[in-house]
């Protein structure tokens, strides 16, 4: 019995530090040393198989056998690299192919064993049991654990080792995803910048060529693809083609047939791996991606990525999709520095930006259930706002979304708005809490907002129809106006919704999040400042209690009745309706 409490003790603090760590090579050691306190086996070590690499095993575990150098070279793959079919005995490959527990009780006696019986005499070791490491029904390693003439195993010990090695298999794959998520940070953030510095350029220089150039190979770049095409039919170009490609695939092509065929698919992009048919003449295809350049309904030409060795994910995509709404808006800017003055060019950037945050939001009304509906109104004070609202769904029950009210207007504040839609986009595909979208928002963003001086203030909620709830971080934005079914308001204030300080302004904060229901709530209403700053003639604010009068007047219209009192309410306040700032209204309706 107390051999057992020991057992259970040390599995529950082998647990701990799985479970409280996100790196496995901090930890392994200290997971070796605790589960052999407890066990009988003099040395233990541990080796992974890398990208389903089985010719070679890395052994990582620095308890290990003393001949072994305990190399961890810089900048490669953690751990010895050794050669798996070479340097390892016969039993140890059946229990990775097979997946079980082999276990030699004496090594020279077991002819499984033969060829590592002069090592054994070396080591002083008798005996040798293995563990495979499966995540997700694959091998991804194994453990082997040495025993000397005067040790024993007990089925008791094998079943504890057993744990300890599925906890081994768990911390493994908590630092892959660990990885993951840094990867994907770290491209998000170096895509922006770089697009930012791109289009910095263009400004400055008014050179397209170069600009389309330094696009497509940050395209090929970031999604690491061998080939990178942007197709262009428009500028006066006649299908212009910028290219990046390795040298040996430099071949004529036929551009226009791959444009037509792309215009023939109903997405927008999508990105295909395994590809049975090649799609671009004399080079062979074994994946790729696409994302249409657009103006409105207009096909303008294409970006084309082709042969990720990896193939290519949803983040690949996500980013080819962020540059190609740079390379249409850029295309856009050129356009109208060519052809009108500099009075003229500013009113139509304008009016092209404003239609593309039409466009992003528009998308964003969605009906969530039979009794639910996710609405807005916008109004800019400009042609373009800093104002912004997008809904993101995350699967049959969750619904995503994000309401920002970015410092400033014009074209800097819709760059901004362009930035947080694409970043936004991308974490709802690999986070499933408001907080740590918004967590992570906070740390792609940072270095940029920090560059350019600027903030922004924000909501990110998660409404689950399932549930009938709805979690909402907030970063240093109004609370949210809630009216029960009884027509009376909720308190959010501190309570309910809790406030942290501005997106942008801190890099390592941590943004918590409050959980509102939506069952007891007829409305939840989000809005921007602009609704209660804006002032009539005799300077006099709209202000919040005015606002929430009309709530509690219209909140059981239906939608256009709704919006449409909105409009007539503002209109009365304000009769030639000159805001002095966005107006965004966002409602949560649940009849």
């Amino acid at each position: 019995m107390e051999k057992y409490r020991k057992l259970m003790k040390n599995l529950v603090d082998i647990s701990a530090m799985v479970t409280q760590s996100t790196n496995f090579f901090a930890i392994k050691d200290q997971i070796v040393d605790k589960m052999l306190e407890v066990v009988e086996p003099t040395k233990a070590c541990i080796n992974l198989f890398y990208d389903n690499d089985f010719e070679h095993a890395y052994l990582v575990c620095s308890a290990t056998l003393d001949y072994i150098p305990k190399v961890f070279p810089p900048n490669q793959k953690i751990g010895t690299k050794l050669n798996f079919k070479k340097s390892y005995p016969k039993y140890i490959h059946e229990a990775v192919e097979q997946k079980k527990i082999i276990y030699i009780e004496d090594i020279f006696e077991n002819p499984k064993a033969v060829d590592e019986r002069e090592l054994a005499k070396m080591e002083g070791y008798k005996g040798r049991i293995v563990f495979p490491l499966i995540l997700n029904y694959n091998v991804i390693g194994f453990m082997t654990c040495f025993l000397t003439e005067e040790d024993s195993l007990e089925e008791s010990d094998i079943t504890f080792i057993s744990s300890v090695v599925s906890l081994i298999s768990l911390s493994i794959e908590i630092t892959f995803d660990n990885e993951h998520t840094k990867e994907l940070i770290d491209k998000l953030r170096e895509s922006i910048s770089n697009i930012n510095e791109i289009t910095t350029k263009l400004h400055l220089n008014n050179d397209v060529n170069e600009f389309m150039e330094s696009l497509n190979s940050q395209a090929k770049k970031l999604t690491k693809s061998d080939e990178a095409f942007i197709v262009i039919d428009d500028l006066n170009y006649d299908y212009k083609i910028f290219s990046a490609m390795e040298n040996r695939l430099k071949k004529k092509i036929d551009f226009q047939k791959i444009l037509l065929k792309i215009d023939e698919y109903n997405e927008d992009g999508n990105y295909i791996n395994q590809a049975k048919s090649i799609i671009i003449d004399e080079i062979e295809v074994e994946n790729y991606m696409y994302y249409k350049l657009k103006d409105g309904n207009k096909l303008l030409g294409c970006i084309l990525c082709s042969n990720n060795r990896h193939g290519y994910t949803e983040d690949d995509f996500n980013i080819l999709e962020l540059i190609s709404k740079q390379i249409v808006l850029g295309m856009q800017l050129y356009k109208y520095n060519q052809a009108e003055t500099k009075h003229k060019l500013i009113a139509n950037e304008l009016n092209i930006l404003n239609k593309q945050q039409k466009l992003i939001m528009n998308e964003s009304e969605m009906n969530l259930s039979n009794d639910k509906d996710l609405y807005f109104y916008h109004k800019p004070a400009t042609v373009i706002g800093g104002d912004f609202y997008h809904a993101q769904v995350i699967n049959e029950d969750k619904v995503a979304y994000i309401i920002a009210d970015v410092m400033g207007h014009g074209i800097v504040s819709n760059y901004i708005v362009a930035m947080i839609k694409g970043c936004f986009k991308t974490l709802c595909y690999n986070y499933q809490t408001a907080a740590e979208i918004m967590n992570k928002l906070n740390q792609i963003l940072y270095d940029e907002f920090d560059k350019m001086d600027v903030f922004t203030t924000c909501i990110v909620g998660i409404i689950d129809s399932k549930s009938n709830t709805l979690d909402i971080s907030n970063a240093g934005h109004y609370c949210p106006i809630i009216i029960d079914n009884s027509g009376k308001f909720k308190c959010t204030d501190g309570t309910l919704c809790k406030k942290n300080i501005p997106l942008g302004v801190l890099e390592d904060i941590n943004y918590e999040q409050s959980t509102i229901s939506i069952k007891d709530s007829s409305m939840i209403c989000m809005y921007t400042d602009g609704i209660i700053e804006i002032k009539n003639k005799d300077k006099e604010e709209f202000g919040i209690e005015r606002f929430e009068s009309f709530l509690l007047k219209n909140y059981m219209l239906e939608k256009d009745d709704f919006i449409n009192a909105l409009k007539k309410e503002l209109g009365e306040f304000v009769p030639k309706h000159n805001f002095d700032d966005d107006i965004l209204v966002v409602c949560l309706s649940n009849k």
